[in-house]
Formats: structure tokens, sequence, C-alpha cells
């Protein structure tokens, strides 16, 4: 019986960021699909399945860089209801983004990556997700 890949979606408008994630992923063994938005407003707009990713199936993973043209993170997690549901890890490189996420998200506990990503942290960001608690488990056993 075949897994399923587990589906990530990366909100990051740098290139080779994205490609640092894909090498990380890599790396740590994960079968994935990745779909790649390339600013806050392509990120609403897949989060909320409106737009042409309608039809796309919903994340596993989703990775929030916080610094993106036309909404920022902190903006488009505003502009989602529920958004403390969602299964977020949170790219960013300064304190003060920090901040205002956990001022967002109130007391629930925010997954944070900071860049350059590296596979201990990717794989604490699955880790903090129960439904992908035993990809990462799998992973740490290779």
């Amino acid at each position: 019986m075949g897994v399923q890949p587990i589906h990530i979606t990366v909100a990051e408008d740098n290139p080779s960021d994205v490609a640092t994630l894909r090498e990380v992923l890599d790396q740590v063994g994960l079968d994935y699909t990745l779909t790649v938005a390339m600013d806050g407003e392509e990120a609403r707009d897949f989060i909320l399945k409106s737009g042409r990713y309608r039809d796309f199936p919903p994340a596993d993973l989703i990775f929030l860089d916080m610094n993106m043209p036309k909404l920022n993170g902190l903006e488009v997690l505003r502009e989602i209801p529920d958004s403390a549901e969602l299964p977020l890890c949170v790219l960013t490189s300064s304190e003060r983004e920090r901040q205002s996420i956990e001022q967002h998200f109130g007391r629930k506990k925010v997954s944070y990556l900071t860049k350059p990503v590296n596979p201990e942290q990717l794989l604490q960001c699955l880790r903090s997700y129960s439904h992908l608690r035993p990809v990462a488990e799998k992973l740490t056993h290779h």
C-alpha cells in the first residue's frame, strides 16, 4: 500500500530559500509534493482555496515566510479565519516578527524555523503537529 507523499506549501518569495528548503526536505528523506506561493496573496488564496488554488489538495504543512510582498506573513494570518488551526511553521529571521506572531496567536504554541532552515529544525516542526509526528519519527530512524 503506497503512502501518500505529504503535501507541503511554502509561502516564500526568495527562490534560493525555496531551493534550500527543498534540499533539507530531500536530506531528511521526506516523500513530499511542494506547492510554492510566491507572495502573501498567493499564500492566502492557497490556504483559503480560492482563485487558481481552488482545486488544490489542502497542505499537510505550511511554511509561511513572514517577509513577503503584497501581504506579509502576519497579514496573511489575519485574513484567515481559524489561522490557529493551521499546521504552520513560520519562517522568520527576526525577533520582532516572532513577537508579532505570538501576539496574533495568543497562547497557541507556534512552530518557528529560522533561516537558513536545517534538518533538525524541520523535524522539530513536523513533530509539533500530531498528524505529522509519525512522519517525523520515520525520518529520524533512517
